[in-house]
């Protein structure tokens, strides 16, 4: 098949035809991945997310903080009733 490249609003797409997605069982508002590879486009299923449990989401986060640095901000000195 050959098709064309075309605006759709504020995008530039293409049509593809329902009997092809029917055959990669793909079906409108699924969540697709798309890759270049090798100078061609490549359309794929994303894959389900895991659920991630409160431990894992605590875990994931703390990995990601573990490398910044704690540092102090010098506020300026007091300006009302506050102690310091």
């Amino acid at each position: 098949m050959v098709t064309t490249i075309a605006n759709f609003g504020d995008s530039i797409g293409i049509q593809i035809p329902k009997s092809f997605l029917k055959n990669v069982q793909f079906f409108e508002n699924d969540d697709v991945e798309i890759i270049v590879e090798d100078n061609s486009i490549i359309v794929k299923r994303q894959e389900e997310r895991k659920h991630l449990t409160t431990k894992e989401r605590i875990a994931s986060f703390c990995e990601k903080i573990e490398n910044i640095q704690p540092f102090e901000i010098d506020w300026g000195k007091p300006q009302g009733k506050e102690l310091w």
